[in-house]
């Protein structure tokens, strides 16, 4: 006789967790349809979340449950504004960055979002934003508002402090 006879057996797999198994076979199923090779989209930027990240409207491509993407700008980075700024200066700065990124994207006529790929964060994606022709990435860096990112540890943009400080 098995030990654990007129016991219910445990329950496991995708019964156990119903939401989580749907999700997840809606992820199998649409991955593999997601942009992941070499694309542009015309995805309306619905937000600017700070400098090098926006939202899109993907629902042209994605079904309803994803159409909503955040968006790393891939190849750079600029400095945090709000709570998750280390410092006052980095504040300022990842603020001016916000901006230069709003108004770029304003007065861009042509706003493509190029090669996504699913990242390595919360669930965004890393692609080029391409502004008239132009990486934002590139024009960030030559602006002085970003530093190249190549997805590593990222250099601090508070000011370093002086030995026995």
């Amino acid at each position: 006789m098995c030990a654990n006879a007129g016991t219910a057996p445990e329950k496991s797999g995708p019964t156990r967790f119903p939401l989580a198994g749907a999700v997840a076979l809606v992820l199998v199923a649409v991955l593999p349809a997601a942009p992941t090779l070499a694309a542009d989209y015309s995805w309306p930027v619905v937000r600017v979340v700070d400098g090098d990240t926006v939202k899109v409207d993907a629902s042209a491509d994605l079904p309803p449950e994803l159409a909503s993407l955040s968006v790393r700008l891939r190849g750079v980075d600029t400095p945090e504004k709000g709570r998750r700024a280390k410092c006052g200066s980095e504040r300022q700065a990842g603020r001016a960055a916000t901006a230069f990124t709003e108004a770029a994207i304003g007065k861009a006529e042509s706003v493509i979002v190029r090669d996504p790929a699913w990242g390595k964060w919360g669930g965004r994606v890393i692609a080029d934003l391409v502004l008239d022709g132009k990486p934002l990435s590139s024009t960030l860096i030559a602006a002085g508002h970003g530093r190249n990112y190549d997805g590593g540890r990222r250099e601090s943009w508070c000011p370093k402090e002086a030995p026995g400080n």
